[in-house]
């Protein structure tokens, strides 16, 4: 019985584990979608589409200009401010949405395969002589060259840049980035959990 209501509480947690991201995304997708259904309605009213349209004139409108809006948003992503900010949010999201980093690691994925590029910025484990280091992949190319980021444990943001052959490190797919760089700050505790 005891074995049972274990099963069932373990059932429960990772139940709530996996709804919760899926929740708060479709809050969120809610609130920004009525966001741009305002601004739609103002906008189709403003251009009488809604004369035309009907009541399907306030989607249309909203979602063009949430479509525009998203556009424009990848010019400005050009510039490092910006780039700077979305790091910073990332980084705060993925403090407080359990789950954000994989999810995000694996629509990136997606994209770079649809794109054709190779997987970059992944957690890899560089051998070096007779031992085995946990680096970052920042770059790949076609001619069996990478370059690969080391940190100095504890601080993840200072290291080496090194230019490497493909053989000399493995990539640890089934772990984040954040998972390893949380390791590095602890001096390599739980790494050789990683795969």
């Amino acid at each position: 019985m005891k074995e049972f209501l274990r099963q069932v509480e373990r059932n429960c947690i990772s139940g709530a584990l996996v709804l919760l991201p899926l929740l708060v995304f479709f809050v969120l997708l809610e609130k920004v979608w009525k966001f741009f259904q305002n601004y739609g309605e103002k906008f189709a009213h403003f251009l009488r589409l809604d004369l035309i349209l009907g009541k399907y004139a306030t989607d249309i409108a909203g979602g063009v200009i949430l479509i525009l809006l998203v556009y424009f948003s990848g010019y400005l992503m050009r510039l490092s401010l910006l780039r700077r900010f979305t790091k910073w949010v990332d980084d705060k999201l993925m403090i407080f949405l359990p789950g954000y980093e994989k999810n995000k690691k694996e629509a990136e994925a997606k994209l770079n395969k649809r794109k054709g590029k190779p997987s970059t910025d992944l957690p890899i484990l560089l051998k070096n002589g007779e031992f085995w280091q946990p680096a970052h992949l920042i770059e790949e190319d076609e001619k069996g060259n990478a370059v690969v980021f080391l940190p100095n444990a504890p601080a993840k943001d200072q290291g080496q840049i090194l230019i490497v052959k493909k053989s000399d490190f493995k990539k640890l797919s089934e772990t984040t980035l954040g998972n390893l760089d949380n390791s590095i700050k602890s001096f390599g505790k739980g790494i050789l959990s990683f795969k």
